[in-house]
């Protein structure tokens, strides 16, 4: 599966992680060493993957959704310094364009080939958090797309999920995660 998108994932990990302002939003939150550093690393993303081809269901395909904001923004705490890489992984029928829940393994997995398998312990799940309703009714929507976070120092360092944050109940998307905190090498 990766092997087909390996082209595909690393512009998108260019557009992403980019120095370049124009590329992306984490230049305006972290310095300039910290993401020279990250691009050497070759953590460097289109802020859209997809669609790809579902490995758990045969008509669904994938979208993967990056973005990077100031924390002070995503997290309404004016002043806090650093940035929120948000991933979201939605699922759509390939023939009928119908939005379809997402398997959360399929959806760690597109985390762990977007980030690499070392920055994966430091991102958090919310779990599904968005839907769709058609025809405008005010029915119940049901939760399809996936949401995972991680939260980064000014350094460029991750650390734990800030306390108090308005982002609801997250879980570490891997258990036992560093103790130290240290920004992958």
């Amino acid at each position: 599966m990766l092997r087909k998108h390996e082209e595909e994932l690393r512009l998108f990990r260019r557009s992403l992680f980019s120095t370049e302002p124009a590329d992306s939003g984490l230049a305006s939150v972290l310095p300039e060493t910290v993401l020279k550093q990250l691009q050497a690393e070759g953590r460097v993303m289109p802020h859209r993957l997809g669609p790809v081809r579902s490995v758990t269901d045969r008509r669904a395909v994938l979208t993967v959704v990056g973005d990077i904001t100031d924390q002070a923004v995503l997290l309404e705490k004016p002043g806090r310094e650093g940035a929120v890489l948000t991933l979201s992984v939605a699922a759509q029928h390939k023939q009928f364009r119908t939005r379809q829940p997402v398997d959360l393994e399929e959806a760690t997995a597109w985390v762990e080939a977007v980030v690499g398998s070392d920055w994966l312990p430091h991102f958090y799940s919310a779990g599904a958090l968005s839907g769709s309703a058609t025809g405008g009714t005010s029915t119940p929507k049901p939760l399809m797309t996936q949401y995972f976070y991680m939260f980064l120092g000014p350094d460029g360092v991750p650390h734990a999920e800030p306390e108090g944050h308005p982002l609801g109940a997250l879980a570490p998307l891997v258990q036992g995660r560093p103790d130290d905190q240290q920004s992958p090498r």
